[in-house]
């Protein structure tokens, strides 16, 4: 052995070990590392539900930053527990989040006080809870096969419910640059939740052909490899706002329902009529757009 690779031989006997990671057997098989399709979509939706319900009402600026999902605990936290024939989900909110939406809605300026932990807030909190959770919910359920969606089902809230032992937490960083607030959102999965999740993620048949499969599906004629997306515009109906306002559960409002839209994307391309088949509606008479 020459000069050179005593020398090397030396250094690797010297050296501090590497750090190794430890790994999680419970993760061990299974598709965590695709958990970041899902934190988008979780990311995308929240923002939007922010935008919608809060930014363009009160003219608020609520912005979405880093989404994570692992396999932690978080002390500290008051949980609210939401469930369902699924399993239970555990929602956790940053009061600083809450007292600037409260803020915003009763028209305070930032740094007005707010009063100790009111009832309202414990109402708001749950409303909160029972939006995201099924933000949440959703955004599971779209991973799932159609088989499997109606499984899923809306949580509701659990009073009294015991934390969560041993659960997936999911964090969301939320801040509102307008009012230079910032704060988490934190949902703790149960095991069952989970498990819904990593099969939705889980890569199909479809996605695991041969090679040689794929090469015969890609000689088919494109009508056969195309798949369009039909979105059907059912109905339409103004009403006068105070009719609107007046309008109270169980009031019927009577519709018909004509020729309806067809469209691919924004893009409006025939009429068709709607027609009922085995208790299910269906669209048939297809006619093009001029």
């Amino acid at each position: 052995m020459d000069v050179s690779g005593q020398r090397q031989i030396r250094e690797r006997l010297t050296s501090s070990p590497r750090p190794h990671r430890i790994l999680d057997p419970r993760t061990l098989g299974r598709p965590v590392h695709l958990t970041d399709r899902f934190t988008a979509r979780v990311r995308e939706d929240i923002a939007e539900e922010l935008r919608v319900r809060f930014n363009r009402r009160y003219r608020a600026s609520f912005e979405v930053g880093e989404v994570a999902f692992e396999r932690r605990t978080e002390p500290g936290l008051r949980w609210r527990m939401f469930g369902s024939s699924t399993g239970r989900v555990g929602f956790s909110i940053a009061r600083d989040l809450v007292a600037c939406v409260l803020r915003y809605r009763y028209g305070l300026q930032p740094d007005e006080p707010l009063e100790p932990e009111t009832s309202g807030e414990e109402r708001l909190v749950s409303m909160l809870g029972a939006q995201f959770t099924g933000i949440l919910v959703r955004s599971i359920d779209a991973l799932l096969p159609h088989s499997e969606r109606s499984a899923t089902g809306e949580l509701t809230e659990v009073p009294g419910a015991a934390p969560i032992e041993g659960g997936w937490l999911l964090r969301v960083d939320v801040t509102e640059p307008t009012r230079k607030t910032s704060g988490r959102i934190h949902f703790l999965l149960e095991e069952s939740w989970v498990a819904k999740l990593l099969r939705g993620l889980t890569p199909t048949r479809e996605h695991l052909r041969t090679p040689r499969a794929a090469a015969a599906a890609a000689t088919q004629p494109l009508p056969a490899r195309l798949h369009l997306t039909l979105t059907a515009r059912l109905l339409e109906k103004e009403l006068p706002l105070g009719k609107l306002l007046d309008t109270r559960v169980g009031d019927v409002i009577p519709v018909s329902l004509p020729r309806t839209d067809v469209l691919i994307g924004d893009s409006r391309l025939f009429t068709a009529s709607i027609a009922e088949h085995k208790g299910k509606l269906c669209l048939t008479s297809f006619e093009d757009v001029e």
